[in-house]
């Protein structure tokens, strides 16, 4: 774990050399200040943990804020030291950022393991009352365990000395050969069939948004037809041969932009790429003004916002 705190390039106040008391104080330190708080927040009623989280989302935030617009050190040598207020407070979020990025990742673990909890509970609760269809409650548990088993083993044999000759599957082991299994050979090819599954859904659903009922309607209809045919390698081919039919195989004659390759192309060039920004422009802004409320807790159970 000492680790942890050496990510920055020069000694500050997040990391010291490795194995020093200094060190181990504020890993210490940093671990009995947060149990205390996670403890210190289960004991607090409700209206005060809302003002404390509240706070907690708000530095959080408005440390990546910061980051990213607060002036950044430019060829910053060690132990340089600042020369202004503006260059300490960037010198302190550089040095801040590893860390803070390494303990993002560790609550990101956190909510892994609470999204497993949450799925023992329930598929354990259903196979003890033996409820209707227990048996694949049954089947998902052995799965995710024997999957999780078999590729952290799998992950520690090839980070071991032997890890480079796995590269080769002709030196496989056995656990090398059922990660392959399992993963490449089942989970992605039940991947594959289900997603092909859900295109037959997708298209039927296509066809009742696209029937002709408007100018919009047709229009779109014809567009969506359009792109569908050219990706279909038969038809492609047999519009684009009747196409050089037609023009004799001139590669100069108008008429070739009428191939079905051209036309697919110029809607997707021309016409799609623009729809497409301008739906990712204003995602943008709907994530950014859900990104503010959250920072600023106005959500709704966030902060105790209306």
């Amino acid at each position: 774990m000492s680790q942890l705190f050496l990510q920055a390039q020069n000694l500050n106040i997040w990391n010291g050399e490795n194995g020093t008391p200094m060190l181990w104080i504020k890993i210490l330190f940093g671990l009995a200040l947060g149990v205390g708080l996670i403890f210190a927040l289960m004991a607090a009623p409700t209206q005060t943990r809302r003002p404390v989280v509240a706070f907690v989302t708000f530095i959080a935030g408005l440390f990546y804020v910061l980051y990213f617009f607060w002036p950044r050190p430019i060829d910053r040598q060690p132990g340089e030291l600042p020369n202004d207020f503006v260059e300490t407070v960037s010198f302190y979020i550089d040095d801040a950022f590893g860390v803070v990025t390494d303990f993002t990742a560790i609550l990101s673990g956190f909510l892994l393991g609470l999204g497993i909890y949450s799925l023992l509970h329930v598929h354990v609760k259903r196979i003890v009352k033996t409820s209707q269809n227990w048996f694949f409650s049954v089947v998902l548990l052995v799965s995710m365990f024997t999957m999780t088993i078999v590729g952290y083993w799998d992950w520690i044999t090839r980070r071991g000395e032997a890890g480079a000759s796995l590269d080769d599957p002709a030196n496989w082991t056995t656990v090398n050969r059922m990660k392959d299994l399992m993963f490449d050979g089942m989970l992605q090819a039940m991947d594959a069939a289900m997603f092909s599954v859900i295109a037959f859904y997708i298209l039927s659903a296509a066809y009742r948004a696209f029937r002709v009922r408007s100018v919009e309607a047709t229009i779109l209809l014809a567009t969506a037809l359009i792109v569908i045919l050219s990706l279909m390698g038969a038809v492609e081919y047999l519009w684009n041969g009747m196409v050089d039919n037609i023009t004799g195989g001139d590669a100069g004659s108008v008429m070739n932009n009428l191939k079905l390759t051209e036309i697919s192309k110029w809607l997707r060039d021309t016409v799609q790429q623009a729809a497409i920004r301008g739906i990712d422009f204003g995602v943008g802004i709907g994530a950014l003004a859900m990104g503010l409320r959250l920072w600023l807790s106005l959500e709704r159970g966030t902060g105790g916002g209306n």
